[in-house]
């Protein structure tokens, strides 16, 4: 039977089981054993710890020291095989009978525990903005030399570098990996809270306190008491160690205590409990008390964390699911998401600064997608009357079948393809707001519709307008005719480079509008890879160099038609539209390149992560 604490304690206290709370800082002695003690650095209910140093190998520890011997838990048995970057590293047990004197001999980290630096850096409602704020709180508060690691220095610098959602995902992501490895060493924590983590002087977490784990390859889960801090303890924890039935102890419930710790030190506030974390057994079993502790639901965002950017939120919320099922099902999970989290952020840190134009579009992404989806339609249209206005010659009756036509093409084309473009846009506008509360496929069902909105604004224009080149001529002939193969003709080209113009141009716009607006806002780190988010990007940009070709070519190649079909003297309203047609030519490829290459641009910073992995 293990000797693991009975009661869960209250933030900062222990459970009353277990050894002693040791008073008398006295009754160490300045040296036994192989330690000179230099100064104290804490105590908990198991005992004291102490900054010491060993002598015979000349180096400074931190001593865990306990009245009497050892008991049956042994905290050294439980750290001894957990060698990881992340976890406090335990050198040795000692037994000194000359003293009485019993514990361990841990390694030391002259930094500060999460707890106290939370609280600082959060100290007087202030809102930190980047990983700066971490170390400035840090180097105010450590304790010790931290001496000079080289290797550690990038750590620091890392962190110095990152947004303040960016730090958080760094530091919870290495907690994480840590928390893995511990479990697949089959080593619960059991009680994880910003003061059972140590941050070095160079930024680096290391899980500390290791009390009241327990191995499940020597313990049997059902058999075994626990203990904890209530405020950071996963509701089926609680329900087990207050023999509750429906409670189980697994690595889902460490998960759920990092995710506490994670919203504490992305807003400096924990979530809100739905009872008090003074009740007691006796309270919850007379059904006073509800036995799972609730936080809001998983798809509403507490209100501390609105200004938490989504994809570190989502990552929290699933970690504090109240059910078990609904989280991360390891720490290894929890682990990969917060990277992706961090990739994310750090891809939408690192697109191109936003102009004007872009950052209207973010704010106003309907009007955007409409006016990128309407207006070259709109100018392209221009282009085809001016053309019609010099190049198509009608007869009276031919020219009345001509304007009863404009009326109802315009009547059936624009309601029916302008209005379902602009029904598209306004479901993906209507569908923004709730991202923060979608469910995982939800938000990548969406951020698929988003993708697709070029290549179906593209669609809808290139069926409103091509028809047209063989509508109209067929029926003007047809009621009015007959008429010339070269009025074909003109029709042909006429619609066809007016759909081109609007076709490639929108498409073009719509496509800035989604990688700078609407994409970076979309990614789910749950799901995202950067092999798969460059997966998604590369489909909108792989028809760039063909439209900018369009873009070009199309007027040039209309003006050499002109020329061509020209059958009377070259008027002045010829001459004209002919320049036009080559000016719009050189206008068009000026602009696609400009537009293209702010594309690529925007679309390089999913195409470098991928590449980078």
């Amino acid at each position: 039977m293990s000797t693991l604490p009975e009661r869960p304690h209250q933030e900062g206290t222990k459970a009353a089981t277990g050894p002693p709370a040791w008073t008398y800082a006295d009754a160490v002695p300045k040296r036994f054993g192989d330690f000179e003690v230099i100064s104290k650095l804490g105590q908990g209910s198991f005992g004291q710890v102490f900054l010491a140093r060993q002598v015979s190998l000349e180096r400074h520890v931190a001593l865990k020291v306990m009245d009497g011997e050892p008991t049956g838990h042994n905290e050294g048995q439980v750290l001894a095989g957990l060698e990881h970057d992340h976890i406090v590293k335990v050198y040795s047990a000692f037994l000194d009978p000359p003293s009485g004197l019993s514990g361990l001999c841990l390694q030391y980290v002259p930094g500060a525990d999460l707890g106290v630096i939370i609280r600082r850096v959060f100290e007087g409602g202030r809102v930190p903005e980047s990983g700066r704020a971490l170390l400035d709180a840090l180097d105010q508060l450590r304790r010790g030399d931290p001496g000079f690691d080289p290797a550690a220095l990038r750590d620091r610098e890392a962190l110095e570098a990152d947004d303040f959602p960016q730090a958080v995902c760094r530091l919870g992501g290495r907690m994480a990996e840590a928390l893995a490895f511990a479990h697949a060493n089959g080593i619960l924590h059991c009680d994880i809270k910003p003061g059972n983590i140590l941050l070095t002087p160079y930024g680096r977490p290391m899980l500390a306190d290791f009390n009241v784990a327990f191995d499940r390859t020597r313990h049997n889960p059902e058999d075994t008491r626990y203990g904890g801090t209530l405020a950071y303890m996963a509701p089926e924890y609680r329900a087990v160690m207050l023999n509750l039935p429906g409670g189980k102890a697994d690595e889902r419930c460490d998960v759920y205590s990092l995710g506490v710790v994670l919203y504490e030190l992305a807003t400096g506030t924990r979530p809100t409990l739905q009872h008090n974390v003074s009740e007691t057994k006796e309270t919850v079993a007379q059904g006073t008390v509800p036995a799972r502790a609730t936080l809001p639901e998983v798809r509403t965002v507490p209100d501390a964390m609105i200004h938490v950017p989504r994809e570190l939120a989502a990552v929290i919320c699933r970690a504090i699911d109240p059910e078990p099922t609904h989280r991360y099902q390891t720490a290894t999970e929890l682990a990969t998401a917060l990277a992706s989290a961090r990739q994310l952020l750090t891809a939408r840190r690192t697109l191109p600064v936003s102009s004007p134009i872009g950052r209207w579009a973010t704010a106003f992404p309907l009007y955007a997608l409409a006016v990128a989806g309407i207006l070259p339609h709109v100018i392209a249209s221009l282009v085809q009357i001016s053309y019609n206005t010099v190049e198509v010659r009608l007869t009276t009756e031919q020219g009345t079948v001509f304007a009863w036509l404009v009326i109802v093409y315009n009547l059936i084309a624009y309601p029916v393809f302008g209005g379902t473009a602009l029904y598209l846009f306004r479901q993906v506008k209507r569908q923004l707001p709730k991202v923060a509360t979608m469910s995982g496929p939800e938000l990548d069902a969406f951020r698929g519709q988003v993708c697709q909105l070029c290549w179906r604004a593209a669609a809808l224009g290139a069926i409103g307008w091509f028809p047209g080149a063989l509508i109209f001529p067929i029926v003007i002939d047809t009621c009015a005719g007959p008429i010339q193969w070269q009025l074909y003709a003109h029709y042909f080209i006429s619609f066809s480079l007016g759909g081109l113009i609007g076709v490639v141009f929108s498409y073009l716009s719509i496509a800035y509008v989604v990688l700078r607006a609407l994409y970076p806002q979309l990614g789910n780190a749950d799901t995202y890879t950067p092999t798969k988010g460059w997966n998604e990007v590369y489909p909108l940009t792989a028809p760039f160099g063909a439209m900018v070709t369009l873009a070009s070519g199309v007027p040039l190649v209309g003006a050499v038609l002109l020329l061509t079909l020209a059958d009377t003297a070259l008027t002045l309203g010829f001459r004209v539209l002919v320049a036009g047609l080559i000016g719009a030519g050189v206008a068009g490829v000026g602009l696609a390149e400009r537009i293209v290459r702010r594309l690529h641009l925007l679309a390089a910073v999913w195409q470098k992560d991928a590449e980078a992995r």
